[in-house]
């Protein structure tokens, strides 16, 4: 089960540009209204969202050269 989740989410563009904006704009209000705890979701939604690209990355690299 979590396993498919994963395969989804690393397939769907949408679903991960949707982590890495949300985590932008966390980190954004976080730091504008000196909230710690909104700047530091955003962060891991941030470092979430680029492992992700990451990961797809290395993928295609590996298929592809």
């Amino acid at each position: 089960m979590v396993q498919e989740l994963i395969s989804y989410i690393l397939h769907n563009k949408i679903l991960v540009s949707l982590i890495c904006v949300i985590g932008i704009v966390a980190v954004s209000y976080g730091m504008l209204n000196g909230n710690d705890l909104i700047f530091i979701i955003g962060l891991v939604f941030v470092i979430g969202g680029y492992l992700l690209i990451r990961k797809r990355i290395k993928e295609y690299v590996r298929e592809n050269l």
